[in-house]
C-alpha cells in the first residue's frame, strides 16, 4: 500500500523517463550491476548511475554491495514492485530498443553460465559427486516441498546455497528469499541458476554462515541442505540459523544419514541422533521427520519450529 498520493506520483514520474524504464525492466529480471547495465543500455558510468541513484530514491530499485561491485533490482516487497510488474505485462510485443536489451541481457547471461559452468566442472567436481547419493531429484524436490507445505513460506533464507538447489526448488514457495555461501564464484553459480529459473524475487549473496549480518529474527523460513557434513560447528551454524529465524519460524534441514542396511556409509553421513540434539539445544522443536531411502545413504528431512516466547 502507498503511504501516500506524492509516494505515487515520484514512482511513475521516475519509471516515465525512456531510460529509467529500460533500467526497470532489467533489473526486474534480476541482479544486474552498473558495468552490466552500462553495457547493456550503451550509455556512460555517469549516466547510468544518476539514474539507478533517482530509481533507489524513488524506491523503485534497491542496492546491495558484494566487494567490489553494487547489484540493483527492483525494490522487493514494496508497492513499487507491483506497479513495475504490472507496467511490464503491457509493454508492446515488438519493440526495437526494448529487443535490443533483451538480446543483450541474454548475452550477458550466456556468459555468465559459461563461467558458472567452467567453475563448477573444473573447482567442484567432488561436491557435485556427492549429488549421487540425492536419488531421484523429483521425489527429493516432492519432499521438500511436501516438508514445507501447510503454511506459507513468507521470506526465506538458504544457508551455504552452492549451487541454489534449494532455492530453485523451494523459492517459488516464498514471497522473497536469500541464499548465501561463503565462496564467491558459488554466489555466481546460484546467481546464474535463479536468472535461468526466472526467480528475480530471490538474491543470493556472500556471508559467513557462521556469522551473518541479518538482524535477529528476520526470516520466517530456513534452510540447510546438505551442508552439516562439511560444517565444522554444525551446533554453532544451527543456533545462527535459530537467531535469524523468527517467532514461530520453521528450519528445514536436509542431511544425508547412514543407511539401515548399508555396510560402509559415506563419511559424509550424520548421525540423526545427533542432529536432533543440535537442534533441541538450539531451542527448536522438531515438528515432522521424513527418511528418504537409499541403498548406501538416506536423505533425511528434518523440520523444526521456533517458540513464540524466543
Amino acid at each position: 500500500m502507498w503511504k501516500s498520493y506524492d509516494d505515487y506520483i515520484d514512482v511513475l514520474r521516475a519509471i516515465s523517463e525512456p531510460t529509467r524504464f529500460r533500467l526497470t525492466r532489467l533489473c526486474a529480471q534480476g541482479e544486474l550491476t552498473v558495468s552490466e547495465l552500462m553495457r547493456i543500455v550503451g550509455q556512460s558510468q555517469p549516466r547510468v548511475s544518476r539514474h539507478l541513484k533517482l530509481l533507489q530514491d524513488a524506491g523503485v530499485l534497491e542496492s546491495f554491495r558484494e566487494q567490489h561491485w553494487v547489484f540493483y533490482r527492483v525494490a522487493q516487497n514494496s508497492p513499487s514492485q507491483q506497479l513495475v510488474s504490472d507496467l511490464l505485462q503491457h509493454l508492446p510485443a515488438d519493440d526495437d530498443s526494448m529487443d535490443l536489451d533483451q538480446t543483450r541481457l541474454n548475452e550477458l547471461r550466456d556468459a555468465r553460465a559459461k563461467l558458472s559452468e567452467e567453475f563448477v566442472e573444473t573447482e567442484v567436481p567432488d561436491w557435485l559427486r556427492l549429488h549421487e547419493y540425492h536419488g531421484d531429484e523429483l521425489r527429493f524436490g516432492d519432499a521438500v516441498r511436501g516438508a514445507l507445505g501447510g503454511r506459507e513460506v513468507g521470506h526465506l533464507l538458504d544457508i551455504a546455497t552452492g549451487t541454489g538447489r534449494m532455492l530453485k526448488i523451494a523459492g517459488p514457495l516464498a514471497e522473497s528469499g536469500v541464499g548465501i555461501d561463503l565462496s564467491k564464484k558459488m554466489v555466481m553459480v546460484a546467481r546464474n541458476a535463479l536468472a535461468e529459473a526466472d526467480l528475480p524475487h530471490l538474491t543470493v549473496r556472500q556471508e559467513d554462515m557462521y556469522q551473518m549480518r541479518f538482524p535477529a529474527r528476520h526470516f520466517d523460513t530456513v534452510t540447510i541442505d546438505q551442508v552439516l557434513y562439511f560444517a565444522s560447528n554444525p551446533d554453532a551454524l544451527i543456533r545462527e540459523a535459530t537467531r535469524v529465524l523468527k517467532p514461530s519460524g520453521r528450519l528445514l534441514l536436509v542431511a544425508f544419514t547412514e543407511a539401515a542396511n548399508a555396510k560402509t556409509p559415506p563419511a559424509v553421513s550424520i548421525a540423526i541422533s545427533d542432529i536432533r540434539s543440535w537442534l533441541e539445544d538450539a531451542g527448536l522443536k522438531i515438528v515432522t521427520t521424513n527418511v528418504l531411502p537409499g541403498d548406501v545413504l538416506d536423505i533425511s528431512l528434518l523440520v523444526s519450529e521456533k517458540s513464540k516466547d524466543r
